[in-house]
C-alpha cells in the first residue's frame, strides 16, 4: 500500500503509539507490547510469526510483514482463532501503560505527581488515590482512532474498534474500590458471575499438583480435565462456584480480588427476570474489608450491579476488513454504546482509559498494524487526505 497517499493530511499522537508492534523484546523477538487478549472462553485465540502459533495470552508475538511501499522491516499482529460459540473476543491495551513512570510496567510519559509532559497527561488535582489520573489519557485534542488491518480468506469481517473512559472501565472501578472510594463515587460497577454459561455442569477436579485444582466448568463423564485457561494462563480460567470467587483480578494480578474474595457463589434474579450465580454475600453476619478480612463494623456486600449499572458498555464502531490492507479512520464522533450496560449521555474523551479490537462469535484471522490515535492537520485544508478507510 501507499500508506503516505493513504495517511497524507492525518497526524498521529506522539509519542504514545497505542501499538505498533516493533517493540523487540530480549526473550521473545517482536512482540505487541502492553497488548491482552481475552476470550468467551469457548476457542483459543493464537498469534501467528512464520507458520507458528502460540497463545495470544499478554504482549502476544509479532509477525515479520510489509505494509507500506516504504517498508524494509515492519511488524504486525496475525491472530487467528475459533470458532468462537459464545460473544467472541478481543485485544487491547490500556492507557495506564503510559501514563505510569518507567521500570519495565509502563512508559512514564506523565509521570504523575511531577508536571505533565505532554498535553495528554491527564491533572491529578481532585483525583483520589491516582485512580484515573494514573489509568487515563486526555484525547479530546485528537479526532479518533486508526488502525490499519485486514483479514485472511476464511475470518468473519467484522471488527469493532472500542474505547472506554473513566465512565465504564472496570480497571477503574477496581481501582476506586481497593481506595475504598464509596459506591456513590464509583462511575459504574463489576459483577462477578460463578455460574457456567459455555453448557458445562460445574464440578470439581482434583487438578494436576500444579495448585489449579477447584469447581470448573466441566463434564467428567464426556471431558478428559476442564480446559483450566481460556487461551493462556493470562486470561481468567473457566472456573466457577466459589473457585471463581477467589480468583485474582487478571488486569492487576497477584493476589484475590477483594470484592469477591470469600464470597459464596449465591443466585440472583435482576429487575429483569435475568437469573444467574454471582459472587456477593448478603448475610449481615459475613462483612469483610477491602483486604478480605471481616469487619465486624462493615455492611453486607451489595447485590450484583443491575446491567444499567454495569462496567464494560464502551463506545465503539464496526469495521467491515477485506483481504487487501487498508487504513480505517474511526472519529469519537462515530462511536456508540451497545446498550448492554451503563449508559452515560456523552462521551468523555478527556478520560481515555483503553483501546480494544474485539469480534463476534465464528472464526477469526486478522492482520493488524499501527494502531493509533489521528487527526486531521490543523496546517492543511480540512477536505484534504481524510477519505482513505472512512
Amino acid at each position: 500500500m501507499n500508506c503516505a497517499e493513504a495517511e497524507a493530511g492525518l497526524e498521529f499522537l506522539s509519542p504514545l503509539k497505542i501499538a505498533d508492534f516493533e517493540w523487540n523484546d530480549s526473550t521473545n523477538g517482536y512482540i505487541a507490547q502492553y497488548m491482552y487478549s481475552y476470550t468467551d472462553s469457548t476457542a483459543q485465540v493464537y498469534a501467528n510469526r512464520d507458520g507458528i502459533q502460540a497463545p495470544a495470552g499478554y504482549q502476544p508475538l509479532a509477525q515479520a510483514a510489509n505494509v507500506c511501499t516504504s517498508d524494509t522491516a515492519n511488524h504486525v499482529l496475525h491472530i487467528s482463532g475459533g470458532p468462537f460459540l459464545g460473544w467472541g473476543g478481543g485485544v487491547g491495551v490500556p492507557m495506564a501503560h503510559f501514563t505510569q513512570r518507567e521500570g519495565g510496567w509502563g512508559k512514564g510519559y506523565c509521570n504523575y505527581g511531577d508536571p505533565p509532559q505532554y498535553d495528554f497527561c491527564p491533572p491529578p488535582d481532585g483525583d483520589e488515590g491516582g485512580a484515573i489520573s494514573t489509568t487515563t489519557i486526555d484525547a479530546s485534542k485528537w479526532d479518533g482512532v486508526a488502525v490499519w488491518a485486514r483479514r485472511g480468506p476464511d475470518s468473519q469481517p467484522l471488527l469493532r474498534v472500542l474505547v472506554g473512559n473513566k465512565y465504564t472501565d472496570d480497571d477503574i472501578s477496581y481501582k476506586q474500590y481497593i481506595n475504598g472510594d464509596p459506591i456513590e463515587k464509583r462511575y459504574c460497577e463489576r459483577a462477578r458471575e460463578c455460574g457456567c454459561t459455555n453448557g458445562r455442569p460445574c464440578d470439581y477436579w482434583e487438578g494436576t499438583g500444579a495448585n489449579d485444582e477447584g469447581y470448573y466448568c466441566w463434564d467428567p463423564a464426556t471431558d478428559l480435565r476442564p480446559m483450566t485457561t481460556s487461551g493462556n494462563a493470562i486470561q481468567s480460567t473457566n472456573k466457577c462456584y466459589v473457585s471463581r470467587c477467589n480468583e485474582e483480578y487478571s488486569a492487576y494480578p497477584g493476589s484475590p480480588d477483594p470484592q469477591f474474595v470469600n464470597r459464596p457463589c449465591s443466585p440472583y434474579a435482576f429487575r429483569s427476570g435475568t437469573q444467574g450465580s454471582y459472587c456477593w454475600d448478603s448475610d449481615p453476619n459475613h462483612l469483610y474489608l477491602p483486604n478480605g478480612r471481616l469487619d465486624p463494623r462493615g455492611r453486607p456486600d451489595s447485590p450484583p450491579a443491575e446491567p444499567d449499572q454495569s462496567c464494560g458498555d464502551y463506545w465503539t464502531f464496526p469495521l467491515h476488513l477485506t483481504t487487501e490492507w487498508r487504513l480505517y479512520l474511526v472519529p469519537f464522533t462515530t462511536m456508540y454504546q451497545q446498550g448492554w450496560a451503563k449508559w452515560w449521555p456523552f462521551f468523555d474523551t478527556s478520560s481515555v482509559s483503553t483501546v480494544r479490537l474485539t469480534w463476534d462469535a465464528g472464526w477469526i484471522d486478522y492482520w493488524i498494524d499501527n494502531l493509533r490515535f489521528y487527526r486531521v492537520r490543523r496546517d492543511v485544508p480540512p477536505d484534504a487526505g481524510t477519505s482513505a478507510g472512512k
